[in-house]
């Protein structure tokens, strides 16, 4: 199930053409169904006004797909109909959760006496490896004092969480023991938690040992961007330590992502049912959801197209309930479409407004939290984004 929103007459017959199955002639005459406006205007005392409401919902049926369209008074209308039948109360129920879902804006993680609110502010991190291959920043900081630099100039900057991580998960790279992670990450850790007690500090990585040990040393979060896939384990050790855990989209391996094809029928709509039932699982584990954060992974088994459409349909990832964050800095793709504007190749350090370019919907349609290289000018770009995105006058 998505919530969809569309913008025009012309999206929303491609989309009931294309993904509903509707015959085209009959979706081109029903197309501004799917488009609502709201009409203001002032009447004078002598003038009659015509008031024309909408009290039903239009519904698209195709080849076991079924588009419910209307205003989400309607819908809900439409819902406590549903109910009354015992073959569609639990799809009503369904619907109605969905839109309360879909409806938060605000959430707040908790952990070790510390707050992150999110919602008003979108929270930013900073991303510190400590690696000696990482496609932009790789051999900055594997000195601890270095990381340690870094970190104290981010939080300067405006960083609210800093993101260390000691493996490479640039397409092609390979990977590294727990151990030899740990032999990267520890020391920057400690050195940043002994010096900044009350940052949040989030530790970038799959492997369950890695993540038991940082939590130990003094970690708040933990970001894996296989989702739990690469590492059965990583579900057991979270949810004994009951932390704030960022969920990652991913889909293949890294180091065969340049080899394999990469295919989605509907790459939004894949990883909604991808991240369902990795909260299901979550629950088996006994994890407690507040704490639960969700990352589409863009670049992580996605070619171009795929990440843009993501960005593009970012509203549609709140339908699950849960805040959301989002990685683009600096990324390949984000190259790509440079060199095809502009003409010419860029190196990662170049791709700063290409970075703050792509972020830009997501945050507008519902990203609580930007991963970032260029923490400076991300937090001021976000300040003015924030600004417009919350502003209540109408």
């Amino acid at each position: 199930m998505l919530i969809k929103s569309f913008s025009s007459e012309d999206l929303f017959y491609k989309f009931l053409k294309e993904r509903v199955g509707v015959f085209f002639k009959h979706a081109k005459e029903r197309s501004q169904e799917g488009v609502f406006y709201c009409v203001y205007f002032e009447w004078s005392s002598d003038t009659k006004p015509l008031i024309v409401s909408a009290q039903k919902v239009s519904i698209f049926v195709g080849e076991g797909k079924v588009a419910v369209c209307g205003s989400e008074s309607n819908i809900k209308d439409f819902c406590s109909n549903l109910v009354k039948f015992p073959q569609t109360k639990n799809l009503a129920k369904e619907i109605l959760q969905a839109l309360i879902d879909f409806r938060k804006r605000n959430f707040k993680i908790q952990f070790r006496n510390k707050i992150l609110p999110l919602g008003l502010k979108t929270a930013l991190m900073g991303v510190l490896n400590v690696t000696p291959d990482s496609f932009s920043d790789g051999g900055l900081y594997v000195k601890p004092e270095d990381a340690l630099k870094r970190a104290i100039q981010m939080v300067q900057e405006g960083a609210d969480i800093i993101d260390v991580g000691g493996e490479s998960t640039r397409p092609g790279s390979k990977r590294i023991s727990a151990q030899e992670e740990l032999n990267r990450v520890l020391p920057a850790l400690k050195l940043i938690r002994k010096e900044l007690p009350d940052v949040w500090i989030s530790v970038d990585t799959y492997k369950s040992e890695v993540a038991r040990v940082c939590l130990e040393e003094g970690a708040d979060i933990i970001n894996d961007v296989s989702g739990g896939t690469f590492d059965p384990k990583m579900f057991e050790v979270i949810s004994s330590y009951r932390c704030p855990y960022i969920l990652g989209h991913i889909k293949g391996r890294p180091e065969t992502w340049k080899e394999e094809p990469i295919i989605y029928e509907d790459v939004v709509g894949e990883i909604v049912d991808w991240f369902r039932k990795k909260m299901e699982r979550l629950k088996e584990s006994n994890y407690p959801l507040e704490g639960l954060i969700l990352d589409p992974g863009i670049g992580f088994g996605k070619l171009p197209e795929h990440n843009v459409e993501i960005l593009s349909r970012f509203e549609e990832f709140r339908i699950l309930g849960r805040p959301l964050a989002v990685g683009v800095s600096r990324k390949s793709f984000i190259g790509l479409i440079l060199e095809g504007f502009l003409g010419r190749k860029t190196q990662p350090s170049e791709r700063l407004f290409g970075s703050l370019g792509a972020v830009a919907p997501a945050v507008i349609k519902g990203a609580h939290i930007v991963r970032a290289h260029d923490v400076k000018a991300t937090r001021e770009f976000l300040a003015l984004l924030d600004a417009v995105r919350t502003y209540d006058g109408v």
